[in-house]
């Protein structure tokens, strides 16, 4: 029997993934289990396995940096390998979304003195976004006026000998930044996001952080907010859940996503069960989540139903900055640094340190008073932090 490899899709959002590399070459036997491919998807490698036993006899599509789109049939595995595989093995990926057929070109109508009509392809329009180019100086060559993509590709290459430009080099982006980028222009383009910011007095968290000290523990501010924030957000539903295809998505356990910046880019992996681990707990479990993503060993588990997410910017120096949201999910909480500045205590001035926090929130599901009364709970919190068992 002939069966047929597709690429799976791994996760909520995922549309299209690139092959790392086939463990298997054409010809070798395979067993149901055995790790048959390694596939790149929203910044993480994942090791896919056979479903069957037998012998790859086909490789579709190989190890690249171009993506391939969920469902596509990348390879065929057969019981024996006298079995006849199918010959209609065009190996074809959609060029960007684009569609090829005749009944969907677009036109669009740009504004003008003679309300002039430009016919445009699809990714004839989006080469000359990204390259900004003014498409109504193009003359196309396609049907009836049409313009198509080689038109703007060619205006552009005659761009470059007019005025050139010097480069001392050029790099194309990697599998992991390629992927970076689409998620968060389609974050930016799609979410209507908005921001909510307040200032924390941390002081509270400094007195622990020293209790934990002289104990010999090495608690750092991440961990604490990562411990508090789970329990706020126990409260506030929403902020825990996914939202897709027009529908949230709730769920009982609290998993929080933390930002970490990694040599090919930003990876988000998942401390899960949140409110069930103790502060030693979550501190182990953030520093084996970065070292695995610094040293590129994050598996699908790691990083899977991604919800609320902190990003922490503090040790930079970044005093505030808004983050942009991850999908599905319906906020990310960005953290700055440890500011000392004059406050006033019981109508006296001392020094205390700060720290701002800004909340992204999806305004679509999520209300700014509803945002703003978990802010208001998450400063409360970690500026009365009481006693803990450190």
């Amino acid at each position: 029997m002939i069966r047929e490899i597709i690429m799976p899709k791994l996760g909520e959002t995922m549309e299209e993934g690139y092959i790392n590399k086939w463990l298997k070459k054409e010809g070798e036997k395979v067993k149901k289990g055995e790790v048959l491919f390694e596939v790149m998807s929203d910044k993480t490698n994942f090791e896919v396995e056979s479903q069957y036993d037998g012998y790859l006899r086909k490789i579709l599509f190989e190890a690249s940096e171009n993506p391939v789109p969920v469902t596509t049939v990348i390879g065929y595995i057969s019981d024996t390998m006298d079995e006849e595989i199918p010959q209609d093995t065009k190996k074809t990926i959609p060029e960007q979304k684009e569609n090829t057929s005749v009944e969907t070109h677009q036109t669009i109508t740009l504004p003008s003195e003679e309300k002039q009509r430009i016919k445009a392809s699809p990714a004839a329009k989006r080469i000359a976004s990204e390259l900004g180019i003014d498409i109504t100086n193009i003359k196309g060559t396609g049907e009836s006026g049409r313009i198509e993509k080689k038109d703007v590709e060619e205006y552009a290459s005659q761009l470059k000998t007019e005025y050139p430009l010097e480069y001392e080099a050029q790099e194309k982006l990697s599998p992991v930044r390629k992927i970076i980028a689409e998620r968060l222009k389609q974050s930016k383009q799609n979410i209507p996001h908005y921001y909510l910011s307040t200032k924390i007095l941390m002081d509270g968290i400094d007195f622990l952080k020293e209790i934990a000290r002289k104990k010999g523990k090495n608690f750092t501010y991440t961990d604490f907010i990562i411990y508090y924030t789970g329990r706020v957000i126990r409260d506030f539903p929403i902020l825990n859940a996914s939202f897709f295809n027009d529908e949230i998505h709730y769920v009982k356990s609290v998993d929080i996503g933390l930002a970490v910046s990694t040599v090919d880019g930003l990876v988000v992996p998942v401390i899960r069960d949140v409110c069930t681990k103790t502060l030693q707990e979550i501190s182990i479990e953030r520093i084996n989540l970065a070292e695995k993503a610094r040293s590129n060993q994050l598996k699908k588990q790691d990083t899977e139903n991604c919800r609320f997410v902190i990003s922490n910017l503090g040790m930079f120096g970044v005093i505030q900055f808004q983050a942009i949201i991850n999908p599905p999910g319906t906020a990310i909480m960005a953290v700055g640094s440890i500011e000392k500045e004059p406050i006033v205590v019981n109508n006296n001035i001392v020094i205390g340190h700060t720290m701002w926090i800004t909340l992204s929130l999806d305004h679509r599901v999520v209300d700014g008073a509803y945002g703003g009364k978990f802010l208001q709970e998450i400063k409360q919190v970690l500026e009365n932090p009481g006693i803990l068992d450190i």
